[in-house]
């Protein structure tokens, strides 16, 4: 019971960040301010600046590469066997549905006013949760031992 009640609880945090880092709060010009107040120390100025682009990648990977993995788990917490065994047909279902919400916080980031729908933001979303269904599939072999 306490592991379905942790499934829901990350299942519902995950959701919620992704809602929340996709307002107007955290647009690429919104977080380049955050980085202009670091011009005092140019060393962490310049390398914040330089890979900027990647960090913001790197959040879309982590977003829905976790909502994939969240939804697994709580699919096999639910109706699954349990010890989170690679299903094909699952991972595809939930690979859509993660897609769908990638979709979704890019049509919510346009609505935000000051962000806008970038399909190379969609893409790297649909990336994470590839490698995050790469994960599983690979964790799943590695317990039977392939």
């Amino acid at each position: 019971m306490a592991a379905r009640i942790a499934a829901l609880l990350a299942l519902a945090g995950i959701a919620g960040l992704i809602y929340y880092l996709g307002s107007g709060r955290f647009g690429r010009a919104q977080t380049q301010v955050w980085i202009d107040r670091m011009r005092s120390h140019p060393a962490l100025y310049g390398f914040l600046d330089r890979h900027h682009g990647k960090f913001r990648a790197s959040a879309h990977y982590m977003e829905f590469g976790g909502l994939f993995l969240v939804l697994y788990w709580v699919w096999d917490l639910f109706l699954g066997p349990g010890g989170l065994p690679w299903m094909p047909g699952r991972a595809a279902v939930l690979w859509v549905a993660c897609a769908a919400a990638a979709w979704l916080d890019e049509m919510h980031q346009l609505q935000s006013g000051t962000r806008q729908f970038r399909r190379v933001d969609f893409l790297h979303s649909c990336c994470g949760i590839s490698l995050a269904a790469l994960f599983l599939c690979y964790q799943s072999l590695i317990r039977l031992g392939l």
